[in-house]
């Protein structure tokens, strides 16, 4: 056996081999258990090759660039395999090496040498690369999240982290949603301006979300309550087209207000879509809790005149998430300038392009992009199918 020899000399502890039994990639690194999961490694000694599968323990951060070979065995399932490590140079070439995220797979190329130290057996981390996948086509295919940017790869986990409190955005449109998934509706209000929001509570964590629902519509024929209702919204959006905040606004910073200082001890988060997603992020950055605005409508100038918030822009752009379909005519238009004035987001927009399979798209011009927005595209369903559709990609290794 070419690897045996190097077990004789491997002092620590091995890990539970049964942590790398249901990995199929050639190479996983395993945060949790810092262990380097190797299978379907050809090993080569002159003309004899034998394929092995192997685990190495990351030497921590005193030997950041340092893994102890701590189990080896013979590999009978692959009859070939890019992944090598040659007895003669003592090379162990990784072309891939996955490290799977909550949201993803990040991917590198890497290279290790062996050697012996102090009576171990170690590999010693020579080269490490960003893994350039070769089946990507810009606007054909999303890019692998291996390949993205740090900007890119914070909006593809925190369009994750958004997916269930979008759910809850889209819930609160019918107040018979009492149930979505772990959260129950424990409390709705409807006041006079057309300020309707609800909170739920999740039973297992004991957070709190505050959800505000968006412009109301209907489809002709309209009920009388559905025809009021929509008839407030629309006065509301028309306000915000000047920078004027509605009474729907302080309806919602009192709704809040209330909340705060009934559960002070609770996690609290807020969230809507449309005029929702604008109540939501006007109250967030009042009272400095975790936001999700989807297709938002912006923020009116007047109100944080009235109601100050006290989080810098870092700050904001920390705790406010406003994300947005990139031809969303209620979110977008802001930007642009041309349907809002004295009104904006209170953090940048998160934005994607789920056309051109863009994250963060380089807008450059405005009014062209302007002819761009879709009506269509401002429904919170259609978002969430769209970001549902993109985390799957990712999360299945892409």
């Amino acid at each position: 056996m070419i690897l045996s020899g190097f077990l004789a000399y491997t002092h620590l502890a091995a890990a539970h081999p049964s942590e790398c039994l249901d990995e199929t990639a050639p190479a996983v690194y395993l945060p949790a258990a810092e262990i380097v999961c190797l299978q379907q490694i050809k090993v080569s000694n002159g003309d004899d090759i034998q394929f092995y599968k192997a685990s190495l323990q990351w030497m921590g951060a005193e030997n950041p660039n340092k893994f102890a070979l701590i189990s080896a065995d013979i590999d009978q399932s692959i009859k070939d395999s890019q992944h090598s490590y040659s007895i003669e140079t003592g090379k162990l070439s990784l072309p891939t090496v996955d490290i799977p995220a909550t949201y993803g797979t990040e991917r590198y190329a890497a290279t290790l040498v062996f050697k012996q130290e102090n009576g171990m057996s170690l590999f010693e981390l020579s080269s490490i690369n960003t893994y350039i996948n070769p089946d990507y086509i810009p606007n054909q295919t999303w890019k692998p999240y291996g390949m993205l940017n740090q900007m890119e790869r914070r909006s593809v986990n925190l369009l994750g982290e958004s997916l269930p409190y979008a759910q809850l955005a889209d819930a609160i449109y019918d107040f018979g949603n009492i149930s979505v998934g772990d959260w129950e509706l424990v409390y709705q209000e409807s006041k006079v301006s057309g300020m309707q929001a609800g909170i739920y509570s999740n039973p297992k964590t004991g957070d709190l979300v505050l959800a505000f629902r968006g412009t109301e519509t209907c489809a002709f024929p309209c009920s009388i309550n559905e025809t009021k209702e929509s008839a407030l919204d629309l006065a509301a959006d028309a306000l915000l087209s000047f920078g004027e905040s509605s009474p729907q606004f302080q309806h919602a910073f009192n709704l809040a207000q209330t909340l705060v200082d009934s559960f002070s001890d609770h996690h609290i988060i807020v969230t809507g879509h449309s005029l929702g997603g604008g109540l939501a992020q006007a109250v967030g950055a009042v009272f400095k809790l975790t936001t999700y605005a989807f297709n938002s409508a912006p923020v009116p100038d007047d109100f944080f005149a009235e109601h100050p918030t006290e989080l810098t822009a870092e700050e904001l752009n920390e705790t406010i998430h406003v994300i947005s379909d990139v031809h969303d005519p209620v979110s977008h238009a802001d930007n642009i300038g041309l349907t809002y004035q004295k009104a904006a987001h209170v953090s940048p927009l998160i934005q994607f392009d789920f056309e051109a399979k863009e994250i963060q798209p380089d807008i450059k011009d405005s009014l062209a992009e302007l002819y761009e927005l879709r009506f269509n595209r401002h429904s919170i369903t259609e978002l969430i199918g769209n970001a549902s559709n993109l985390l799957s990609i990712y999360q299945q290794g892409w």
